[in-house]
């Protein structure tokens, strides 16, 4: 069924809903509308986006309700007072949503609780209800968003996407005819940014795969800097191409398809094609050893041309050992 993300999701909280009413109906929970809320705020993302929200909403519940309540009987029994504070939590609940979600929701926890003291009562007793609840409710988002039209995304697809991308620039900048051709870095940038962003949801997505949570920051570290070193050959080759000799234009397209090589051979394995043997870092680093060694006085003297040739092997070096490293990590992903 090709449903849209959005009817797909509405159907989700829908189900997920009625599952949090039957649970509060069927068990006669006092306060079952926190199992319905809990339930609808976390079916509205992406799987990995529910996971992280979760462990949030449930942990920020314990940590936020602990203070809260801690607070509200510390301070003195007055109404006035109680709705400062309630206005104060409400400043910065909306103040962080969009920048913090996990401070958020922390300080959302503490408008609760004040909010329910000032209407009615409050003590230690509500908030394990409280937190008991919460927890049912995502539990509830889990099972139905795992099970009924699950929003994953395609972690596999958005790398193999970003390598691309990387692939085409530098062919389109290394192989170029056109000295005139210019190629802007900017989107390689902002697109990992982008996925830098999403990296604690993608991680928790992957959380019952092969990579755990230091091989995963390793991976994206790796993928990050893959992209720094892609992005100031880019930048940096159609300013130094004029000044490369006869003899360096060669060795850098060779590095340049070395480099190029590479990334198809981890594209292909991120798409389970087949599992080639990477051309290790010291291929290119060899490059630029044997032009030393040719023209030893040329570099001993810092000549501004030689040092264009070996910053752009040094860049092509580093991206050939960091995608080297990638393609260790995913190996033994894959397993």
């Amino acid at each position: 069924m090709n449903l849209r993300n959005t009817t797909k999701m509405g159907l989700q909280a829908a189900v997920a809903i009625a599952i949090a009413e039957l649970i509060s109906l069927n068990f006669k929970v006092e306060r079952g509308y926190w199992i319905t809320l809990t339930a609808m705020a976390l079916t509205t993302q992406t799987w990995g986006e529910s996971i992280k929200r979760s462990f949030e909403r449930v942990g920020m519940t314990i940590l936020g309700g602990a203070a809260g309540t801690a607070l509200y009987f510390t301070l003195p029994a007055n109404t006035e007072l109680i709705v400062v504070f309630l206005l104060f939590f409400v400043f910065f609940t909306s103040f962080m949503m969009p920048i913090y979600h996990l401070i958020a929701v922390f300080f959302l926890t503490c408008f609760v609780v004040f909010l329910f003291a000032l209407i009615g009562q409050w003590n230690w007793s509500m908030l394990g209800t409280r937190i008991i609840d919460t927890a049912l409710g995502a539990a509830v988002a889990l099972t139905v968003g795992n099970f009924l039209f699950p929003l994953k995304r395609n972690v596999t697809s958005m790398f193999v996407d970003y390598l691309k991308k990387i692939r085409a620039s530098l062919t389109m900048v290394f192989n170029s005819k056109d000295i005139r051709t210019y190629v802007s870095s900017q989107n390689l940038a902002v697109e990992f940014l982008m996925i830098k962003k999403e990296a604690l949801a993608i991680r928790y997505q992957l959380l019952f795969h092969r990579l755990n949570t230091q091989e995963f920051n390793s991976l994206l570290k790796y993928v990050g800097a893959s992209a720094h070193y892609a992005i100031h050959l880019i930048e940096s080759y159609p300013w130094l191409k004029c000044r490369l000799s006869n003899d360096e234009i060669p060795l850098v397209r060779k590095a340049a398809e070395t480099t190029e090589e590479n990334i198809k051979k981890l594209i292909e394995l991120l798409e389970h094609k087949k599992k080639g043997e990477m051309c290790p870092a010291a291929d290119v680093s060899c490059l630029l050893q044997r032009e030393i060694n040719t023209s030893p006085e040329r570099f001993a003297t810092l000549e501004s041309d030689a040092l264009g040739f070996y910053n752009l092997m040094y860049f092509f070096t580093e991206l050939n050992a960091n995608l080297n490293h990638v393609f260790d990590l995913l190996v033994k992903e894959q397993g």
